[in-house]
């Protein structure tokens, strides 16, 4: 990692690299903690963890720019890669969205929950109420499992089943439910789950 950081952090790319695995364990981890925990993790390294948070930016924008001219689907590998750069690592539970047109073309996306290690809880109102000021036909969910499990639950099946009811009874499709782990994804449809 080292190697990697050099152009950041100079002759104290070792010091730093040794900080940042302690902290975080993996790369991965290290690109997607935020500006405050790099800081808080290698303090006296300002520079470089603001360098690494610009390059995370700049991957991400990367990822965004293939995404978003795709037709959401959830076999996608675009939109997995998207989906693993926002959910994988994080140590609770998100709900994100991804609204899209008739032709399932991408409208938006956000993140619309954030619950605890085991679980998250989502209205349906709040998701609904956005893919209509929208103007979204349909939309896609995501939901990391920070357990590593990438199969749904039975809460997440009756969840999913029941707010696809809700959305089908104002015309508006549910594309997808996709479980995110850092392995690998698990598409409820292809799944039969939906």
């Amino acid at each position: 990692m080292a190697e990697f950081l050099a152009p950041f952090a100079g002759d104290q790319a070792d010091e730093l690299a040794g900080l940042l695995i302690g902290r975080f364990g993996s790369l991965n981890r290290v690109l997607s903690a935020s500006a405050p925990q790099l800081s808080a993790a290698a303090g006296g390294h300002e520079r470089a963890c603001a360098a690494i948070a610009g390059a995370r930016r700049l991957v991400e924008a990367a990822l965004d720019e293939e995404f978003v001219r795709a037709p959401v689907d959830g076999a996608d590998p675009a939109l997995h890669h998207y989906l693993r750069a926002r959910l994988a690592t994080s140590d609770t539970e998100r709900l994100h969205v991804v609204y899209c047109d008739a032709a399932q073309g991408y409208l938006a996306d956000e993140t619309v929950a954030v619950g605890d290690a085991a679980r998250i809880e989502a209205r349906a109102r709040p998701l609904i109420e956005r893919a209509l000021a929208l103007g979204a036909a349909g939309f896609l969910l995501a939901h990391n499992h920070p357990s590593g499990v990438c199969r749904p639950s039975a809460d997440d099946i009756a969840a999913t089943r029941r707010l696809r009811e809700i959305a089908e009874a104002l015309e508006i499709t549910l594309v997808d439910h996709l479980i995110v782990t850092r392995r690998s994804i698990y598409s409820m449809r292809a799944g039969g789950c939906l």
